[in-house]
């Protein structure tokens, strides 16, 4: 088929969209018809579509999003606006840049990844937030795969969403995205993640709408029509419709507004910009777009941090028999030691810090002590005191990844050498964030031969 069939096609289904008239009639739409990756997949029937939804009240009026300004405490209108486009709402552009998901069926990520960020700004009301989420994190962690065929191809939105209500999200940096099978490997630490406390879903377009301007973009999926990928290659400005082709796939983007003059909504894609933003308009009831749209609900920051400050100049060693060798400031049971030489390096180590820090202690596994990391932080001050013992592990920074191990939680490690246990994405961010600040793994008291030795061991970083 040529540009001219193409839009004798069009013209005889009252399509609402058109080709630009810079394209010649004789070039045939092979050339035109480059493939982007699907992925979005049809769950089954009883799959749950909403959690933690939130309790609203049932008003005739609407209250559309102010910045600054609690919902309650929003003026009422009577009918919905005729129209909603997030890129302009009170004269800013909430929506975070194009992406391109490539060669990889990972749109379902790419969705739900933009509209946590552009809620993320919406609920800071800072529309110039930097803000980029890792999409790799949340597709790749969980086990997901790119290629067609592949039995972990594509995804589910209710998955994607449980997963940001259950860990989270981190920031690209932590885990760049890269279009190709592979198993979750993170690069770079941080302490802040995103999660969010719920999800809802509805099938009522006018609920729609509503969402969409009280709350902040939504998440649907569609049928994916040969015409569409020569509506958008073609860099087709008006409304989609479907007119003619073959189902190629499932797709998943971001609603990120309406417009009833059109009878449309405006859509983010993940297939790059297209010159322009990335973004489209497709009809009202086209494609089994409005079938069903999720609304993430409150974003949360995670910050992970566990630290007890402590006064370096009280600390002292208790002797406590058989129990072992007590390290305390006075207040609290800091850490037990085997014997009095382990006691002693222990409470030279803390005399150099001020706060004694833990990732992971409210994990819940059995072997809980094997996922807990220990580190000191704050500078005393005070003068170093030597060491009478030396057990440390020399590392490169660089190198150090944490690998998603499935049940087992996360493993940090230098090439194939295993350094730590983590028990969820946020704790393996953290650690990672501790271990690349050093080069050196240390610790005291590695070769105590206790029932319960780990719980006399002392670990901290040079």
């Amino acid at each position: 088929m040529n540009v001219r069939e193409l839009r004798s096609i069009l013209k005889t289904e009252n399509a609402r969209w058109t080709i630009p008239a810079n394209i010649a009639d004789d070039i045939q739409l092979e050339v035109l018809s480059k493939r982007f990756a699907l992925g979005a997949l049809q769950p089954t029937a009883g799959t749950p579509t909403a959690r933690m939804p939130k309790i609203r009240r049932i008003d005739t009026n609407f209250a559309p999003w102010l910045p600054n300004t609690l919902r309650i405490r929003r003026p009422f209108i009577p009918i919905l606006p005729k129209s909603w486009d997030w890129r302009n709402v009170h004269g800013s552009n909430w929506v975070s840049p194009p992406k391109d998901q490539g060669n990889c069926g990972s749109c379902v990520a790419f969705g739900v990844i933009a509209a946590l960020e552009s809620h993320q700004r919406i609920e800071k009301s800072n529309a110039r937030l930097t803000i980029d989420e890792s999409e790799a994190n949340l597709f790749f962690v969980n086990e997901r795969q790119c290629n067609f065929g592949d039995p972990r191809y594509g995804w589910f939105v209710q998955s994607a969403l449980d997963y940001l209500v259950n860990q989270g999200s981190c920031p690209e940096m932590s885990y760049p995205y890269q279009p190709v099978n592979q198993n979750a490997e993170l690069v770079e630490g941080t302490l802040r993640t995103l999660k969010i406390h719920g999800y809802d879903s509805t099938t009522n377009v006018t609920l729609m709408k509503r969402w969409l301007c009280e709350e902040g973009p939504l998440i649907a999926c569609y049928t994916v029509y040969e015409d569409f990928y020569w509506y958008w290659n073609l860099g087709a400005n008006d409304v989609y419709t479907y007119s003619t082709g073959n189902v190629n796939g499932r797709h998943c983007v971001t609603v990120i507004g309406y417009d009833d003059a059109q009878s449309c909504w405006i859509c983010k894609n993940s297939w790059g910009a297209n010159g322009k933003d990335g973004c489209f308009r497709i009809g009202y009831g086209q494609c089994g777009i409005d079938d069903r749209m999720y609304l993430i609900q409150d974003v949360q920051d995670i910050l992970t941090l566990d630290e007890i400050g402590y006064n370096p100049r009280t600390l002292r060693i208790v002797d406590e028999g058989a129990r072992g060798w007590l390290l305390t400031d006075g207040r609290s049971r800091m850490k037990m030691f085997d014997n009095r030489e382990d006691a002693r390096n222990g409470m030279a180590v803390a005399r150099r810090y001020t706060r004694q820090g833990f990732v992971g202690r409210d994990n819940p596994r059995t072997n809980r002590r094997d996922y807990i990391t220990e580190y000191w932080a704050g500078n005393s001050g005070l003068p170093w005191e030597p060491l009478t013992k030396v057990d440390c592990i020399p590392y490169n920074p660089n190198n150090v990844v944490a690998e998603d191990i499935d049940a087992d939680g996360w493993s940090i490690k230098e090439g194939n050498h295993y350094m730590l246990r983590a028990d969820d994405l946020n704790d393996a961010l953290a650690i990672l964030r501790i271990v690349e600040r050093y080069t050196k793994l240390c610790f005291i008291g590695r070769s105590n031969s206790r029932p319960n030795r780990k719980n006399y061991i002392m670990t901290y970083w040079e």
